[in-house]
């Protein structure tokens, strides 16, 4: 069959636009000292700067690490005590990654040791679940490094006292206990968890964590409590917590009841806890193959290939709320990640506004925070002003 000029286009088109950053990431030099850059300005409270430098950098637009530097300089002073407490882990997190000390590298031989076989490090030809446990891992050693042996304390006091300023201080957040805790229900920007040692029920912000995850799936984490406005959950897991199979939960309470402090034995559970962990983490999208007749259509209209799938997430997020409202916190988490791509968010402000869209932004924004509510809010007011203009012809 003869391929048109047309057909030519739209498979040129689609050839530019098949990938966002799809090529191994190589960091040179000048990379690494931007990094350095970025996270000493983190640390002095200079998000703006942090950004500019992560952005001169191959890491990945729409990282963790990007995303949540991103909605902090948006929201400015808008941001809340919670969210900065969060990044200031986060931010503790890569610092600690860099300490030179003989404890460290001993917690993290014990932790490597437990996890089991962990492949080469950086080696692009590892598998998705060799690379996510050593992830996993890579967050535990941080995890253990900052609360069990208080390294955080050191961090907030000394070497970012203006991001503990911002969260409303953290005296007492080193000492944060990791627990195992089962999740209960979602019930708007609450997640209702007990801690399985002790019993207690707790009521902490949700921020992700039952997204994915069956009711009554064992994860370990450790609580934060933040200053909080009235009427919300005023305690955070610190970093997102691991979720945890029957075994590895077993193992950690049994140590935590016991209350020993031998590094081998807590070094070989978190080990195990970081395998079981990296299970549950979803694999990266698969951008190789042939999109489908949707997607393929969106990238023809102008946008990229990771643009046009999260646009065509948000589509069948849109369509399934309709048919099961109960799973809103799941689906406005989902969508937020989809918004927070500036080409998605024009996208849906075109697309998916009019009167019937205006109650499920409303529902999303009842389950989400900062500027994922504020994205949510914009969208039902758009789609209020749709109706009125409707309404008015």
């Amino acid at each position: 069959m003869t391929k048109t000029r047309a057909d030519k286009r739209r498979a040129k088109r689609r050839a530019a636009h098949s990938h966002r950053d799809a090529s191994p990431i190589l960091f040179t030099d000048r990379h690494r000292d931007h990094l350095m850059a970025a996270m000493v300005a983190e640390q002095d409270g200079d998000l703006e700067t942090a950004l500019a430098h992560l952005r001169r950098t191959p890491h990945r637009r729409g990282s963790g690490w990007e995303r949540q530097l991103a909605e902090l300089v948006t929201l400015g002073e808008r941001a809340e005590p919670w969210q900065w407490a969060r990044f200031a882990v986060a931010a503790a997190q890569r610092w600690v990654a860099g300490v030179p000390s003989p404890l460290a590298a001993r917690i993290e031989r014990e932790i490597r040791a437990g996890a089991g076989d962990l492949g080469a490090p950086n080696d692009p030809a590892l598998p998705w679940r060799l690379r996510a446990r050593q992830i996993t891992v890579s967050r535990t050693v941080a995890d253990s490094l900052l609360f069990d042996e208080l390294l955080l304390e050191l961090f907030l006091v000394r070497v970012a006292p203006e991001l503990e300023r911002r969260a409303g201080g953290g005296r007492g957040w080193a000492m944060a206990p990791g627990r195992v805790y089962e999740l209960g229900e979602v019930t708007g920007v609450e997640l209702r968890v007990r801690d399985r040692s002790a019993g207690e029920q707790r009521v902490v912000r949700h921020l992700g964590e039952a997204v994915g995850t069956a009711p009554g799936s064992p994860v370990y984490g450790r609580l934060l409590d933040v200053p909080g406005a009235p009427g919300t959950p005023a305690t955070i897991f610190a970093s997102a917590p691991l979720v945890v199979d029957e075994p590895a939960a077993r193992r950690l309470e049994h140590l935590i009841e016991e209350d020993t402090h031998d590094l081998t034995e807590w070094g070989g559970a978190l080990g195990a806890a970081a395998r079981s962990g990296a299970e549950h983490l979803p694999p990266p999208p698969d951008l190789d193959g042939e999109p489908a007749a949707g997607v393929r259509l969106l990238m023809d209209q102008g946008l990229d290939r990771v643009a046009a799938e999260l646009f065509a997430l948000v589509q069948s997020l849109v369509a399934m709320h309709a048919i099961d409202p109960g799973s809103t916190p799941v689906y406005a988490h989902h969508a937020a990640v989809a918004l927070a791509d500036p080409a998605v968010e024009a996208e849906v402000g075109r697309r998916l506004v009019g009167p019937s869209y205006a109650e499920m932004w409303r529902s999303f924004a009842a389950a989400a925070h900062g500027l994922d509510r504020e994205r949510f809010l914009a969208l039902a007011a758009a789609s209020l002003r749709d109706a009125a203009d409707q309404g008015g012809r």
